[in-house]
């Protein structure tokens, strides 16, 4: 969310107002707020110096104090556009969607081209699913300050989310084209939907972390690891909880050993996600919520702590707190399994990843420097609860007798061509239905639409809502071939679907996101499930589907392989992890620079 503080030119015997203005703009936030509290002294009934106290509060997550100083402000001068923007970010904040978007109308109903209140209220409406409108309000933003921080990308993400493919080719080229010049066109995660070049990818995520999270000064440095000592890692994420990183990730958090490591979640966000919350907060040694800390006072805490490593399970996806790496929290520094591509960002010192997923000559194009662990870089659950009973498949929508291909990635995934080439599938096999997901109603009939427009009936898409995690593998029972989007591949998805049994055909290119699945099958010595062109990949589907014989024995590897692959053991997963912290922990201690380094696949 764009933060906006009303910086205009102070009047004569308005200095402590204008300092706060300039500390406010220097990071000094703190300070800021101090000066405002000056100015207000002087003139109590100032709302620029409320409004700005407001956005200064709500930097230092001081929600409540920060609402109280937008109402203030908005008291003493009911039409004004920024104080309703910031109080519109508050109320975003807070979790109060609809307060939020009332603001920011508001806010544009006084001044229509008003961009970060366009922009705020296009994310809004974004984090609610409320894409079409969104796209409105971000296509609004790019005509109003085309120059604004990656406006066009976020008409681009916007349609892809709603499954909306007008005027997409043009819109992707031109994003892609100015990405390649410089330009701050897309947010990370939006262009790694469109884009498979990982030397793109690195363009875009450094301006983004240039223009939003520049390395800040480093926090002090705590005191000298004592010999012997054990390693302190601290967990940074805004996920544990429902989401799929915490799904992946909670078997090897319970066995970290805890006579060589202490671990520490920093967490913000999901505090009332139920049971594999509880799980995660009993997993650390110690589980500490930083909802309402600033990203500083979190850098504070854990150099208090004596962190040895921070690994961001975020990276630049939504909730990210990029700020916290970029005062170095800690001596060493992870990028791992939140964002499928680099970070961009100095202060990263490593990527977590596998031989198959970055492959050498690739190297060049990720900041990060890369830890390639043997047996794949994606952690499974070997504790997840067994799926529930699978319903029948007239209560899912799914016709009796049909095959059933499913590709249950994000729709943002899903772009024409490879939606053409599912298409194709089905016309080459007749008895066959796509089960895809909807997270909405519009995304489902824009399909549904696009698959008419290729020749195929739309009743051939079947669309699952969303359902609670066991009811959702459950659904796998069903399901004949998983068909991968490219170039962001499945990854929660994919080993979801390989633990259920299920075949995984997937199209490998040359970027992380594109080599996720790959990465898995290859783990799995099911190779021949890679593909390398679009072409292969739809000869492969079409040959895969009629042959029920090589589905059922790929299937009897897959089980075999659930119970003896290293892929699907948490704790043979959890023992290279841990020799890949040790080695960072020893050439950061020796003074050394961080460098690329292999971990062999543990021993059963």
């Amino acid at each position: 969310m764009a933060r906006d503080a009303d910086a205009h030119r102070a009047s004569p015997g308005e200095e402590p107002f204008a300092r706060a203005i300039r500390l406010q703009q220097l990071g000094a936030v703190e300070e800021a707020v101090a000066a405002y509290r000056d100015a207000l002294r002087a003139r109590p009934a100032f709302p620029e110096a409320l409004s700005n106290m407001a956005a200064a509060l709500r930097t230092l997550r001081r929600l409540d104090e920060a609402r109280a100083s937008a109402d203030r402000a908005l008291a003493l001068r009911p039409a004004y556009p920024r104080a309703l923007n910031n109080r519109g970010l508050i109320a975003f904040d807070a979790g109060h969607g609809a307060a939020a978007l009332e603001d920011f109308r508001r806010a544009l109903a006084l001044e229509p081209r008003f961009p970060e209140a366009l922009h705020n209220l296009g994310t809004a409406l974004m984090h609610l699913k409320r894409y079409a409108e969104a796209r409105e309000a971000f296509v609004r933003l790019a005509q109003a300050a085309p120059q604004f921080a990656h406006a066009a990308g976020n008409v681009l993400f916007a349609q892809l989310c709603d499954g909306d493919w007008r005027d997409l080719e043009p819109l992707t080229a031109a994003v892609t084209a100015a990405v390649a010049s410089g330009q701050h066109a897309a947010a990370p995660l939006p262009f790694v939907c469109v884009s498979g070049s990982p030397a793109l990818q690195l363009r875009c995520a450094a301006a983004y972390t240039q223009a939003f999270f520049p390395p800040a000064a480093a926090a002090a440095s705590g005191a000298a690891r004592a010999p012997g000592a054990k390693i302190r890692i601290g967990y940074l994420s805004g996920d544990l909880g429902e989401h799929a990183v915490s799904y992946l990730l909670a078997g090897v958090l319970e066995r970290h050993d805890r006579a060589r490591f202490e671990t520490f979640a920093f967490a913000w966000g999901r505090r009332s996600d139920g049971a594999i919350r509880r799980r995660l907060e009993r997993a650390f040694t110690r589980f500490v919520a930083v909802d309402e800390l600033d990203d500083a006072a979190v850098v504070r805490l854990a150099r208090e702590l004596g962190i040895d490593i921070a690994v961001d399970l975020c990276g630049h996806t939504e909730g990210q707190r990029t700020g916290i790496l970029a005062r170095r929290a800690a001596p060493v520094q992870v990028n791992f399994l939140g964002l499928p591509a680099t970070m961009g960002a100095p202060y990263v010192d490593y990527l977590i990843a596998d031989p198959f997923l970055v492959p050498e000559q690739q190297e060049p194009h990720y900041a990060e420097r890369i830890v390639r662990l043997g047996g794949g870089f994606q952690p499974n659950d070997d504790r997840r609860p067994h799926a529930p009973p699978t319903p029948p498949r007239a209560a899912l929508g799914l016709p009796a007798d049909a095959r059933v291909l499913c590709s249950f990635n994000r729709t943002c995934k899903i772009n024409p061509p490879i939606f053409a080439a599912w298409m194709r599938v089905l016309e080459a096999l007749p008895d066959t239905v796509l089960w895809l997901l909807a997270t909405h109603e519009a995304a489902a009939q824009n399909l549904r639409r696009e698959a008419a427009a290729r020749g195929v009936s739309p009743a051939r898409l079947v669309f699952a809502d969303q359902a609670g995690y066991g009811a959702y593998l459950a659904r796998y029972r069903h399901v004949d071939l998983f068909l991968d989007t490219a170039p962001f591949n499945g990854g929660a998805t994919v080993s979801d679907a390989l633990s259920m049994g299920v075949p995984v055909l997937t199209l490998a290119g040359e970027s992380f996101a594109a080599r996720m699945a790959g990465s898995a099958l290859h783990a799995l010595g099911l190779d021949e499930l890679i593909t390398r062109s679009l072409a292969e990949y739809e000869a492969a589907a079409v040959a895969l589907a009629r042959d029920p014989a090589r589905l059922l024995a790929l299937r009897a590897r897959l089980e075999r392989a659930r119970r003896e692959s290293p892929f699907f053991d948490s704790d043979r997963y959890r023992s290279g992890l841990e020799a890949a912290y040790a080695h960072m922990v020893s050439r950061q201690a020796a003074g050394l620079a961080p460098a690329s380094f292999r971990v062999a696949a543990a021993a059963a």
